[in-house]
């Protein structure tokens, strides 16, 4: 038999008790009386632990494990782990095989396929299987309207602090990797953020190649500066005819030397459906600029907590050679190659915010997580393909603090179909639109 959904939607139905529970009978003929479904595991072992059943005369305490089929205790191996020996009750659609606990106890088994009411699986199904945006694209206008004020918030907030967590994550592993040395895991993320999303990844091994040390003691010179980040960045391996990239080359041969450094393969960069603004070549003269004008930047970071101040820490004006140039060889009319005010926006909320709070949760103080918050609620929602087109679904973010929320929930969410796990998924489920 093909049951048609995944042993989530068995999850759910259970833990929101979404089927008959009265007159409940064991597969093994027993009366068993639901009295605590019990909590949720989402880490290894059974599904739910501390759950309460009575079977016959006898009160039971311990885990539920859910299936899709008995036999999937097999499939499983859960015979085989002795963290499943506690299992008191075993709550499947189908029942098809009996299972035994490693003593040889046969386990008490609740089969829900004439239990739970079809609407709920057509519901699953429709949500599940359409082609939309987002899933409840066509409910999401009415799901708003009814929904409160403090579910929204909450919602929001907890999505808000998941991403927050994922990116904190990613700064820990880069710590570990640097020693935890914080201003060098600062510069590779920052790259990161120059790279754009197109060229986040040539950016982040250019930062891994050469480190913050070595930049350091040429920050003095912007020339030096550029040919360090253009070498690495491997623009400096062919043949020039201008002045300006000759001497980058030149100067960039002798520290590949001193350093003994690797460039990258050109090719590793995107500059399709770019803006000439955007250039990679563009982003790495404003990285270079950045770092020549700032010593110590995290660190002031830290201790800044005016966002004008912030902001100005990253108003980049590139001179010279750039004014006229997008790429090497090609002269362009001369254009002011300033730092946005979009763009600043977008350092703060995806490489400042992060750090300050994952700073404040290394260290301990609530002053740093607090002081990320305030930043995000205080910048503008971000203008992008995802922010734009919840909009469109009259689903609106008013600040950044509600932008980064709503790239959670599609990414994280609705891209992965996790409805289950959704406000407005579990709605549509439990409600019909």
């Amino acid at each position: 038999m093909n049951i048609p959904f995944p042993e989530v939607f068995l999850h759910y139905v259970w833990k929101l008790k979404l089927f008959d529970y009265k007159k409940l009978k064991t597969s093994q003929g027993e009366n068993l009386e639901l009295i605590h479904v019990g909590f949720h595991n989402h880490n290894s072992g059974p599904d739910f632990s501390n759950a309460r059943v009575r079977v016959g005369e006898t009160l039971w305490a311990g885990s539920v494990e859910i299936h899709k089929k008995s036999s999937d205790w097999f499939v499983h191996k859960h015979s085989e782990d002795a963290a499943y020996n506690n299992t008191i009750l075993h709550v499947v659609y189908q029942h098809d095989l009996e299972v035994y606990r490693s003593n040889g106890e046969i386990i008490p088994t609740l089969e829900l396929k004439q239990r739970i009411p079809p609407k709920y699986i057509k519901r699953y199904r429709v949500l599940i299987n359409n082609q939309n945006w987002v899933p409840c694209a066509n409910q999401l206008p009415e799901l708003l309207l009814n929904s409160s004020q403090s579910q929204m918030s909450h919602w929001i907030d907890k999505l808000l602090f998941q991403r927050l967590d994922r990116k904190t994550k990613e700064i820990k592993l880069m710590l570990q990797k640097t020693q935890y040395n914080w201003e060098e895991t600062f510069y590779y993320f920052l790259a990161k953020s120059f790279g754009i999303k197109n060229n986040a990844v040539p950016f982040g091994a250019v930062a891994t190649s050469l480190s913050l040390i070595i930049l350091g003691r040429h920050k003095q010179n912007l020339f030096q500066i550029e040919s360090l980040l253009f070498g690495q960045a491997g623009f400096l391996e062919e043949t020039f005819f201008e002045k300006y990239p000759l001497k980058l080359q030149q100067e960039y041969l002798y520290f590949k030397k001193k350093y003994n450094l690797t460039p990258l393969n050109k090719s590793f960069w995107k500059f399709g459906k770019l803006r000439p603004s955007n250039f990679p070549t563009i982003r790495l003269a404003q990285f270079a600029l950045l770092i020549h004008k700032s010593n110590h930047l995290f660190s002031k970071i830290l201790n800044e907590r005016n966002i004008s101040n912030l902001k100005s820490m990253f108003q980049i004006k590139l001179s010279g050679f750039w004014e006229t140039h997008y790429l090497f060889g090609e002269l362009s009319p001369k254009r002011n190659k300033r730092l946005g005010a979009e763009r600043v926006d977008l350092l703060l909320i995806n490489t400042i915010v992060p750090f300050l709070y994952a700073y404040g949760l290394h260290k301990g103080q609530e002053v740093y997580k607090e002081r990320a918050v305030r930043l995000l609620k205080s910048l503008k929602a971000e203008n992008n393909a995802v922010v734009n087109s919840w909009k469109s679904l009259r689903l609106e973010a008013t600040s950044a603090y509600d932008s980064q929320a709503l790239i959670q929930l599609k990414k994280k969410y609705c891209d992965d179909k996790r409805c289950l796990d959704c406000l407005f998924g579990k709605n549509v489920l439990q409600t019909h639109y």
